[in-house]
């Protein structure tokens, strides 16, 4: 093996990603703190990380899409980059044998390397808000085309955003349940609780009901 072949298999990545999903308690992480419960998690099932370079050197992780503190998740999407290859059946075996209670890695898949990232591949979301009379606010406020303007607060700035073309679909399962499908992702992505704002704002639901509202992403849609 010539010095380029060598260089070249030593700094090869092995992508694989992960499908996880998260609840009690572990729906209380904020996104920083599920970053470093995985990254405790992988070094203690030995998996071979790939390593960021510079004075900092971290695990080379991308979240799809960062999950907010108290919601819940059914197949969330997680990149990892290894050093080398490895079984995906035995890289699912031993992160679930070394995760806290709460998270659970459902599939380990081996991906190619892509030079756009898995966080800017997001392209929608589909979720489940439960709270009392959700659907009859839904049925009163999304049945019609008029615009949602609703009060958005970014780096401490407030806006007011209509988030009426951020749905892409919605239906309800029972008087308190509500399935949505929006968009998301870096350029367009819509809150949850913006949608429960608005109901509130609207008058249609109370804002005790959207303070204990349950939030479960059920899935991310890549482009």
């Amino acid at each position: 093996m010539n010095k380029n072949e060598s260089e070249a298999q030593s700094a090869a990545v092995f992508v694989y990603r992960l499908v996880f999903g998260r609840e009690e308690p572990a729906i209380w992480l904020g996104h920083l703190d599920m970053m470093r419960t995985f990254e405790r998690s992988l070094r203690r099932a030995k998996i071979p990380l790939a390593w960021s370079h510079g004075y900092n050197p971290r695990p080379q992780m991308v979240f799809a899409l960062p999950i907010s503190v108290g919601m819940a998740a059914r197949a969330d999407l997680l990149d990892v980059s290894c050093s080398e290859p490895i079984d995906p059946a035995d890289f699912l075996r031993r992160i679930n044998s070394n995760l806290p209670a709460g998270i659970s890695v459902s599939e380990c898949i081996a991906v190619e390397q892509s030079r756009d990232s898995l966080m800017s591949m997001v392209d929608q979301a589909e979720y489940l808000l439960e709270a009392e009379n959700i659907c009859m606010a839904a049925e009163v406020v999304l049945s019609g085309n008029e615009p949602m303007f609703t009060e958005k607060v970014r780096k401490g700035k407030t806006s007011s955003v209509d988030i009426r073309p951020l749905i892409l679909e919605w239906k309800c399962h029972q008087q308190d349940s509500l399935y949505i499908r929006v968009l998301a992702g870096s350029s367009s992505n819509l809150r949850p609780d913006l949608l429960l704002k608005h109901f509130v704002d609207q008058g249609k639901i109370a804002q005790l009901s959207a303070d204990d509202a349950a939030i479960i992403r059920l899935k991310l849609r890549l482009k």
